[in-house]
């Protein structure tokens, strides 16, 4: 069977590592035809290594989508505030649709794409990839098959990491919320989605408190300069430093990002010029690094959700409490432990030690969807109709957040949008 044709729109880590790695890795299930990226240097890198010709290669999402080639689907991996155009666009073409998260990062948006995707019939898919790996899957299995009993309440732990909030979140595309979304929606949109899907119900109510309590001017130390590079005194003792991050052996993650240019001498230009050699003390960021949210499901459930950038690294643990026992896990180690209250068992569930993005999620998700595209039937388990759910209850959480943890009425802040 011949791989389904892709135009990938943003040559970005996702667009131009997930999705055209994928495709690379995978020639026969997916194959990269068009390209359209601002940035030429990241256009060229997907142009060289997936064979397009310039005629295929555009600097915009527009262009590429005015007359586009044969194609089987659209992958859409532009910045959060540049998806509304080409969802639009892409739903008129009646193209297959794979859709970074967030779906957009407004809730007028969102309920315009909700409208409009109401009737549409093709393959729609967000990558809330995390649904996807062995872990969650494992996990949801579990409660599903009643191994805890009736589901009474979850408490989920997004470990954000001092490093990941540092790189995306202050120095990062994501820092500044007139220029992405807020924190509760570009990255924790995925743990919305994972307590809706536990929950095996939608949310009722919402209250969260969160705030930027540390990368702001107020806290840097005396005499630290607006660069890092700029003979800053306190490099040795700073987790931050840039030298720690980029200037390592390293030059995947986080660092293939600041420039395509991974020699010594090109990182240490983009350190010197770009935004990532800015002190965290010394940038345009205002999205929070500390936020929770507490919720209650229609069946009852309720739940409490931490995100969390002041941590030793990167991970979620899961805690889901049952009226026959519990169950933890750690998605990172790829452990699950179910505590049975009358045996006294304790059993470990030792998955396979996850490989590739997200956990593993990247590839299994991708494969779902080139899966339903070839078969043209199915939705996956991350459509776009189930996705709006989470994105609600991110909406609502952060408006909450703004309010002083006012609790708020899912059903009615979907209407009101207070």
């Amino acid at each position: 069977m011949e791989p389904i044709k892709v135009l990938i729109l943003g040559a970005g880590n996702r667009g131009g590592y997930a999705y055209a790695g994928y495709a690379k890795m995978n020639p026969k299930m997916m194959k990269v035809v068009s390209v359209a990226d601002p940035n030429e240097a990241k256009r060229k890198r997907i142009q060289e290594e997936h064979g397009i010709p310039d005629s295929l290669a555009f600097a915009s999402w527009e262009d590429a989508l005015i007359n586009p080639p044969e194609l089987d689907a659209v992958i859409i991996a532009t910045q959060d505030k540049m998806h509304a155009g080409p969802l639009a666009k892409a739903m008129a073409l009646n193209l297959n649709i794979l859709c970074e998260k967030p779906i957009v990062p407004t809730l007028d948006e969102c309920r315009q794409i909700e409208k409009d995707a109401a009737d549409f019939t093709k393959v729609f898919m967000i990558a809330h990839v995390l649904k996807y790996t062995s872990f969650f899957s494992k996990v949801k299995e579990l409660l599903d098959a009643g191994k805890i009993g009736k589901l009474i309440g979850i408490d989920l732990i997004e470990s954000v990491g001092h490093i990941h909030i540092s790189h995306s979140f202050v120095r990062g595309n994501w820092r500044n919320l007139a220029e992405s979304s807020p924190m509760i929606l570009a990255k924790s949109c995925h743990d919305m989605d994972m307590l809706h899907w536990l929950a095996a119900a939608d949310c009722e109510s919402v209250s969260s408190y969160g705030a930027l309590n540390y990368f702001k001017a107020e806290n840097a130390p005396a005499g630290a300069p607006r660069r890092c590079l700029d003979g800053c005194p306190h490099m040795i003792g700073c987790p931050y430093h840039v030298s720690k991050i980029y200037l390592t052996d390293n030059i995947g993650w986080p660092t293939n990002v600041i420039t395509t240019d991974l020699s010594m001498e090109g990182r240490v230009k983009a350190l010197e010029t770009g935004p990532y050699g800015r002190c965290v003390f010394h940038c345009d960021n205002d999205v929070v690094d500390h936020q929770t949210v507490a919720m209650k499901f229609t069946n009852g459930v309720t739940a409490n959700f931490t995100m969390s950038g002041f941590t030793y690294k990167t991970h979620r643990n899961v805690t889901l409490f049952g009226t026959a026992g519990e169950m933890t896990g750690d998605m990172e180690e790829g452990t699950v432990t179910i505590k049975d209250f009358s045996s006294r068992n304790i059993e470990t569930i030792d998955l396979a030690k996850p490989v590739g993005g997200h956990s593993g999620g990247d590839v299994n998700f991708l494969t779902d969807f080139v899966m339903m595209v070839r078969d043209k039937s199915g939705a996956g388990r991350t459509s776009v109709k189930d996705s709006f759910e989470s994105h609600y209850m991110a909406f609502a959480a952060e408006s909450s957040r703004l309010s002083g943890g006012k609790t708020l009425s899912l059903g009615e802040f979907k209407k009101s949008g207070k």
